[in-house]
């Protein structure tokens, strides 16, 4: 009888740690998920421990191997919040809180860079996608505030790279979260020198970039309390958008990431690039060289939590059948810019609002304006990201579980919306990187899809309230850079 083997796959989220096992047909075997809390210290700074994530992992690795004999793992692959920025001394240990990638201590920092830093083709894109949180800029604010830290520092990481070396020992990263740190030039793919020299900063702190399935080493299973000669591949893994796309298995459909944050993902060709939004080289093989574009809004499902918890005090979604009823008819608008925003208007300060208050308005329509806000936010994130595009969209993360933003997104976008019923997440995407490291190429994935096609009627009502929500639009990011100029 053939013995099952499996693939882990660990997510190393902004609020929890996943780790999930498949089978061989990819079939979730067993998954694991622990939360934990960043500090903020100041206003606007968001911190944490790395050692929590490892901790965390290592966890639920040794809950698997409890019930799942680890000889039959084949290989783990890893993916994880980009951008959050681990500082490691020479020993390879870490010296000071990671900064989180929805940190915002940096804003005169990304000033500073870009009046210093020479505009020539090589930087380009690190123009493009500077702002708060990049490791870039991180780094600067650590040399220019915390001068005798600086002077430890050894080694740089995003976190899951960070992860990856305490079950490995071995320092590298990947080309998605290098070419996303600012401090890449994805001209000639290597470490920017422009930013090194502008910045006189060491070349060694650098980890070497590699594709994402290939082999970074194997698991140290001491670490686990397994005394044993066992190869346990680990691969590089990737960021967490890419690793969704990865899981989602489609380059050709657009997909919208409704979690903590709203993520658009557009799968290029190799050398596709898009002027709006993050361009990401995935480089998952030498014979996988997509393009990833992704643009974020900062508050996507996430809105849902702070609706519930901070205003309302009740679990909103369980008034989504109520909520239903009212579609098309809403009109509240909410402006979900709660966290500032990084690709359209890059204003880190932005805040949200609502608008077209009356006595007539109840909690129902301010609820239903949260969930519509959302929507309205992404339509224009991914109209200005590629204007002429028409085609259906996978809806994926914790906000595709909704039963009403499937429809608001199917009316508002008039086009049908897709979920995957079968879970594909971002861990399934990196167990997929260990699987493609194992037989150069990916799985083949049964997935349980439910469609939603928008209603002509509603279509109508959501493009009069869409071409409102952007004339409020205008007039607030109008009216927030004419104060800030003044001041």
């Amino acid at each position: 009888m053939t013995k099952e083997n499996y693939f882990i796959g660990i997510d190393i989220g902004t609020s929890s740690i996943k780790t999930a096992v498949y089978s061989d047909d990819f079939t979730l075997v067993e998954e694991y998920s622990s939360s934990y809390e960043y500090v903020s210290t100041m206003a606007g700074w968001t911190e944490v421990d790395p050692t929590i994530w490892s901790t965390q992992v290592l966890e639920q690795l040794s809950q698997i191997f409890e019930s799942i004999p680890y000889q039959q793992v084949k290989g783990i692959g890893l993916t994880g919040q980009m951008h959050t920025t681990v500082f490691l001394d020479q020993a390879n240990q870490p010296f000071r809180p990671a900064i989180m990638w929805n940190d915002k201590r940096t804003v005169d920092i990304v000033e500073e860079i870009k009046m210093k830093l020479p505009r020539v083709k090589q930087t380009e894109n690190i123009f493009s996608i500077l702002s708060t949180g990049s490791p870039l800029a991180n780094l600067i604010w650590l040399k220019t505030y915390e001068p005798e830290n600086y002077q430890k520092l050894g080694k740089l990481l995003i976190a899951k790279d960070y992860v990856r070396y305490v079950l490995t020992g071995e320092l590298a990263t990947d080309y998605c979260d290098a070419s996303t740190s600012s401090l890449y030039d994805v001209v000639s793919e290597q470490w920017s020198s422009e930013v090194i020299n502008t910045f006189q900063l060491p070349l060694e702190i650098f980890p070497e970039v590699k594709f994402a399935s290939d082999f970074a080493g194997n698991l140290d299973l001491s670490l686990l309390g397994i005394e044993a000669e066992a190869a346990i591949p680990v691969v590089i893994g990737t960021g967490d958008n890419v690793a969704s796309a990865i899981a989602n298995q489609n380059q050709n459909q657009p997909i919208i990431s409704l979690g903590t944050s709203g993520v658009v993902i557009l799968t290029n060709q190799k050398g596709q690039w898009l002027n709006t939004g993050k361009n990401i080289l995935a480089k998952i093989s030498v014979n996988d060289q997509r393009v990833i574009t992704q643009g974020a809004l900062q508050s996507g499902a996430k809105v849902i939590d702070w609706w519930s918890k901070k205003i309302i005090q009740q679990d909103v979604t369980q008034f989504e059948d109520q909520l239903e009823q009212q579609l098309g008819e809403n009109q509240v608008l909410f402006f979900p810019y709660l966290n500032g925003d990084k690709t359209l208007f890059k204003e880190s300060d932005l805040c949200g609002a609502f608008y077209g208050i009356t006595l007539n308005h109840n909690q129902t329509n301010f609820s239903l304006a949260v969930y519509e806000g959302v929507a309205f936010a992404m339509k224009r994130l991914m109209q200005q990201m590629q204007p002429e595009l028409k085609r259906d969209i996978l809806l994926i993360g914790g906000g595709a579980k909704s039963n009403i933003w499937p429809q608001i997104f199917a009316n508002v976008f008039n086009t049908t919306v897709t979920v995957n019923q079968t879970a594909r997440e971002a861990s399934c995407g990196a167990a997929m990187l260990a699987y493609y490291n194992l037989f150069k190429e990916f799985p083949d994935l049964e997935n349980e899809l439910r469609e939603t096609i928008p209603e002509e009627m509603l279509v109508k009502k959501y493009q009069k309230n869409y071409r409102a929500f952007i004339s409020f639009s205008d007039a607030l990011i109008k009216k927030e850079r004419r104060e800030r100029y003044e001041a």
